[in-house]
Parts: structure tokens; sequence; C-alpha cells
């Protein structure tokens, strides 16, 4: 066995910069996948109106919508913690 120690060059990186305002602010769900997958039907059929209007603007700007769509992501997460 060699005695060489294994080396990690990861770090986890938080960006402490606030969203802008016109973003609206809101808590994440904090549940993990069974219970999301479980709720999937229903939050599908509440919010599909608002998932609709994300995806259309994930499409829109080709993959590089990630602040230009925060907003109606936020509305979608807000939309499945209400369910």
């Amino acid at each position: 066995m060699a005695a060489r120690h294994p080396v990690f060059n990861q770090q986890v990186v938080i960006d402490t910069t606030p969203l802008p305002d016109n973003i609206p602010k809101v808590r994440e769900i904090g549940a993990s996948s069974a219970p999301l997958l479980s709720a999937s039907y229903f939050i599908g059929a509440r919010c599909k109106a608002y998932n609709d209007d994300y995806m259309l603007c994930k499409t829109q700007a080709h993959g590089k919508g990630e602040l230009e769509c925060m907003k109606e992501g936020r509305k979608v997460t807000r939309c499945a913690a209400s369910v």
C-alpha cells in the first residue's frame, strides 16, 4: 500500500451577494426528493401555469436564463410550497 494521503481541493462556495429587489423573496421548500415525488402530481396540477411560464423563459433564454428566469422560478417554488 502506498503511504499517500488523499488530497481534496474542492471547496464549498457560498455566494452572499443579495439578490436584486425585483426578484421576489421565497423560502426554500426543504423537502427531500421522496415527498416531492409523491406530491408531484398535485404540485404539477396546481402550479402548471407558473411552471409553463418558467419553462418558456428558460427556452427563450437559450440556456442562459439563470438570473433572467429567477423571478419565474421563485413563483414556481412559492406555488409548490403552498401545496
